[in-house]
């Protein structure tokens, strides 16, 4: 329970940073609107990555634990 919290936290933080990152491509060119696809994309995978890394974690602890 406790990856799937630190997975939110780390999508909302970044999609804060992302839509005050935005906020400053907002210039109405198309190559902008790719910039911003790019940002919540890399800000989609770190929130990934980081409930991955967060479930691997526990489970490596809890069998080091069991020994």
């Amino acid at each position: 329970m406790i990856s799937v919290l630190i997975g939110i936290g780390v999508f909302i933080i970044g999609f804060i940073i992302s839509s005050t990152g935005s906020s400053f491509l907002n210039g109405g060119s198309a190559e902008f609107s790719y910039y911003s696809a790019i940002i919540f994309s890399v800000l989609y995978l770190s929130g990934v990555v980081g409930v991955a890394t967060s479930l691997i974690l526990k489970a490596l602890e809890k069998k080091y634990k069991d020994k």
